[in-house]
């Protein structure tokens, strides 16, 4: 992904895809209204070089370089106090509407890894899937 194509998110060093950016700002002014602090992010965009790494550190619960959506800069990874207790309780209740889902395949009981942490912006990774190129 070109660097011309990703924006900066509130904390350093995360970017992710201008689309994806936009809408997950506008997700993060509604929680800072509610909760009086940003949501905490651990990881966003990866370069093929990065996510090559991750893998070879964990293994089968990081996604191939190439695979993985944070590739694309359309998943972010949210701290624990973001996705847990009540605060996840309301980013689940609101992520949706901004367009971001914690996907099927990361829930319990989903084909993959349980991470909760982790979450996608749902309509560029749809638009991928049916382009052929996620």
């Amino acid at each position: 992904m070109p660097d011309s194509e990703l924006c900066d998110l509130w904390q350093r060093p995360y970017r992710d895809r201008a689309d994806a950016a936009e809408s997950l700002f506008s997700l993060n002014a509604l929680y800072v209204a509610r909760f009086g602090e940003p949501m905490c992010l651990s990881s966003g965009y990866r370069s093929y070089e990065e996510q090559a790494a991750l893998r070879r550190k964990k293994g089968g619960i990081a996604a191939p370089a190439g695979l993985s959506n944070h590739g694309w800069g359309l998943a972010v990874d949210f701290c624990s106090e973001t996705y847990a207790g009540e605060r996840g309780d309301w980013l689940w209740a609101n992520a949706a509407t901004f367009g971001w889902e914690n996907p099927e395949w990361a829930r319990k009981g989903g084909s993959g890894y349980y991470e909760p942490w982790h979450w996608e912006y749902k309509s560029a990774v749809e638009a991928m899937k049916e382009a052929g190129t996620s």
